[in-house]
C-alpha cells in the first residue's frame, strides 16, 4: 500500500520535482514561488496554509470556489488554456502545477520553469487521487504532518456524515449541471469526485449509465426523470445564474422533472467538481445537511 501510494505521488507531482528542488517553507503571510494553473493544486495548496504567487482565472476562482479564500496578492496569469507565458517569466517561479495542456503550451511553461501535470483524472476514485495530491504537497512544502492530519481530519467528518446518513432512508442522489440551451444536462457518475463523495457517504447515484473519462455524460434533460425518487442536486455556474434562473421558470421540460415537481431539489451556486480534498467534504456537507432538513420536514 505505501509503496502504490509513493508511485501514485509521483505520476501527480513528479518525484524530480520533488527532489530536485530544495523544500518550500511557506509563511501563510507570503506568497511561496509556485504558480498553480490548476484549480484543484490551488485548492489544496490553499488548505495547506500555502499562498501560491499565482494562479489561473483567479477572479472567476473567487466567484466559483466555496472552499478557501483566495488571497488578494495572488496574481492571475489569465485562463488556464491560455496562460499569460509573458507575466509567468516575469515572476520567476520555482514551479508551476498545470493541467494537461497543448504540447505548444506545455513546452512553453517548461522553458520558464519546472512544470508538473496535475491531473485527477481518469480514476475509479478521484478522491483517493486528490489525497494523494495533497500529501504529495504537504510532502514538498515541508508540511506533512499538516498534510497528515488535514486529511485524516477531513476522513474522520466524511465517516462522521456518512453515520449520521445510515440512520434515515436515504433517496438517490443525481448531481447535474444543466446546460445554457435548457434541453441537455451534464450527470456526474462513475469516475467523478462526486461519486467518490457518494460512496463515502453510503449515498446511490441516480445516474448509473455510462461515464467518460473525466466522470460525466452529456444527456437531454428529460432523462434526469430516469431516477422520478431522488434528490436532484443542480450544480450552477456563476456566470449563468441568471440565464439558468430563466429557463427554469419558462423550460415546460425542467417544470416536468419529478425531482422538480415534489421540491426534491439542492442547488448549489458555488462548487467546482473537479476540485480536490476539501472541495469533496464541501459537498459531503452540503449534502448531509440538505438530506437531514428533509428527514426533519
Amino acid at each position: 500500500m505505501i509503496a502504490a501510494r509513493r508511485q501514485l505521488v509521483k505520476g501527480l507531482l513528479g518525484g524530480a520535482v520533488l527532489t530536485a528542488l530544495p523544500p518550500l517553507f511557506a509563511d501563510p503571510a507570503q506568497p511561496v514561488p509556485i504558480v498553480a494553473i490548476n484549480w484543484a493544486a490551488m485548492e489544496t495548496l490553499l488548505a495547506l496554509g500555502v499562498t501560491p504567487l499565482a494562479g489561473s482565472d483567479t477572479g472567476y476562482y473567487r466567484r466559483r470556489m466555496p472552499t478557501y479564500a483566495l488571497p488578494s496578492q495572488v496574481r492571475d496569469i489569465g485562463p488556464f488554456w491560455e496562460p499569460n507565458l509573458e507575466l509567468l517569466q516575469r515572476l520567476q517561479p520555482s514551479l508551476i502545477l498545470s493541467d494537461p495542456l497543448a504540447p505548444v503550451v506545455d513546452r512553453a511553461l517548461r522553458s520558464i520553469a519546472p512544470t508538473e501535470i496535475v491531473d485527477l483524472y481518469p480514476s475509479a476514485d478521484p478522491y483517493a487521487r486528490a489525497s494523494t495530491l495533497l500529501l504529495a504537497l504537504g510532502a514538498r512544502l515541508d508540511r506533512v504532518s499538516a498534510a497528515q492530519a488535514y486529511l485524516a481530519g477531513v476522513d474522520r467528518r466524511l465517516g462522521e456524515l456518512a453515520a449520521r446518513l445510515a440512520s434515515s432512508t436515504r433517496p438517490a442522489v443525481q448531481v447535474a449541471l444543466v446546460n445554457a440551451d435548457g434541453r441537455h444536462a451534464t450527470l456526474y457518475g462513475r469516475g467523478s469526485l462526486i461519486q467518490s463523495v457518494l460512496d463515502r457517504l453510503g449515498l446511490r447515484n441516480g445516474w448509473q449509465g455510462r461515464s467518460n473519462t473525466m466522470g460525466v455524460t452529456l444527456v437531454g434533460i428529460e432523462r434526469l426523470a430516469d431516477a422520478p425518487d431522488a434528490l436532484l442536486v443542480c450544480v450552477e455556474l456563476p456566470t449563468r445564474l441568471a440565464e439558468l434562473q430563466r429557463l427554469r421558470q419558462d423550460g415546460t421540460l425542467w417544470q416536468a422533472l419529478p425531482a422538480v415537481r415534489a421540491g426534491r431539489v439542492l442547488t448549489l451556486p458555488r462548487f467546482f467538481p473537479y476540485g480536490g480534498v476539501a472541495s469533496a467534504l464541501f459537498l459531503a456537507e452540503q449534502l448531509t445537511t440538505h438530506l437531514e432538513g428533509i428527514r426533519h420536514v
